[in-house]
């Protein structure tokens, strides 16, 4: 027994892990390309350049001193991307343009950077209605072209969304119509004004949503996303170009209105039981090249039913969640029937695949085709955590 102890000794010894490096330090200082006047108050956010293989938490943050001045201590030695964001100055790093750029901090040594802001660029104007009135309380986002290898393949999609959201969440007009995004590097954007209560946060079909308590039969006229210089069709929308720190004004565009209509069914688990709380969402297809936010989202009541008003014709995907109490991790579903011109296609019933179970895949999903009626009889099934 004594010599199978002195043995394992001898093995752990050998197995002993190396020493972990010593952390380093890095520090800089922002200043105004052009002038190198101290940016104070910027916000300098510390990321690593490769995606942690483990669980990891929100990025490194600090702000600069009123001299530019910041300093992260205690930083694992390796390769980092240093952002730095300050209203009215366009960010640090511009993914738009591939230039990110790296930073090595090295075990036990201080790393000193400088790091220069550009005054950034900003589009300004007015959204008016159709009898030429100011429209207030419209939020105008400026959005960006992804450059080709920046733009990641769409589940299902051959091509891939190229106009993103840029600058932020976007301006409010005031009580004149009027707008200024501030703070956006050199390059062409698309502008999109949508409505108060609109559903897409991201300038995809979003509608300002009926009253929950009046709900017609059917299709009604609303207010819906708009793109310069006056479209509900964003591939018809014109680019703005605008050179760094500069500022493109005089733009005006007039809100349009277009048909929505109505998206109903039932939430089931896999045994045909209804399921309710669930949250419902329509998800606009990306297959169009461009970037859509949400159709609209539901959250299932008695009998597993739903009904999502102010959805504009178009394509999209469904998907059903359910919140898990006991683990916070929402099992959700992906639609796999088909629904055409506001009757049910695909034999006649919606099936969903729910994710996160073993052994389960995401198969590829079938349209969702709203064009010129409600649609009703999607069935969507989701299943339920073991």
């Amino acid at each position: 027994m004594i010599a199978v102890a002195a043995v394992i000794v001898a093995l752990a010894g050998g197995q002993a892990a190396p020493a972990a490096e010593p952390p380093g330090r890095l520090a800089g200082q922002v200043t105004a390309e052009g002038t190198n006047a101290p940016i104070a108050s910027a916000r300098v956010i510390l990321m690593p350049a490769a995606r942690p293989a483990g669980p990891f938490g929100p990025p490194a943050q600090t702000t600069t001193d009123q001299k530019g001045r910041f300093a992260f201590e205690r930083v694992a030695p390796g390769e980092y991307r240093v952002d730095v964001q300050k209203a009215g100055y366009a960010p640090l790093s511009d993914p738009f343009a591939n230039n990110r750029q790296t930073t090595r901090v090295a075990a036990g040594q201080t790393t000193a950077v400088e790091l220069h802001l550009q005054k950034g660029a900003a589009i300004s104007g007015r959204v008016i209605d159709a009898m030429g009135e100011p429209v207030a309380e419209v939020r105008v986002m400026a959005m960006r072209r992804l450059p080709e290898r920046a733009a990641p393949a769409a589940p299902g999609a051959p091509g891939a969304p190229r106009w993103i959201p840029a600058g932020g969440a976007g301006q409010q007009t005031n009580d004149l119509g009027e707008f200024r995004v501030p703070g956006l590097p050199a390059g062409e954007y698309l502008l999109a004004a949508m409505p108060l209560g609109a559903m897409s946060a991201f300038g995809g079909p979003g509608v300002a949503p009926p009253s929950a308590t009046a709900r017609p039969s059917g299709p009604t006229t609303m207010t819906t996303t708009t793109y310069y210089p006056g479209t509900a069709d964003q591939a018809s929308a014109q680019p703005i170009a605008v050179a760094a720190g500069a500022e493109v004004g005089n733009i005006v565009f007039t809100m349009q209105s277009a048909a929505a209509y109505r998206v109903s069914g039932v939430v089931v688990d896999e045994n045909g039981s209804p399921v309710v709380g669930a949250m419902v969402t329509l998800m606009a297809d990306q297959r169009s090249g461009m970037f859509m936010g949400p159709g609209g989202t539901a959250r299932t009541q008695d009998g597993g039913r739903f009904t999502i008003d102010g959805v504009v014709s178009g394509t999209y995907h469904a998907t059903a969640s359910v919140p898990i109490a006991t683990s916070g991790t929402p099992v959700t579903g992906g639609i796999v029937g088909g629904v055409s011109g506001g009757v049910v296609g695909g034999g006649g019933s919606f099936v969903a695949w729910s994710i996160g179970g073993p052994g389960v895949t995401q198969p590829q999903p079938t349209d969702i085709v709203v064009t010129d009626a409600n649609v009703t009889g999607v069935r969507v099934v989701v299943r339920r955590p073991s």
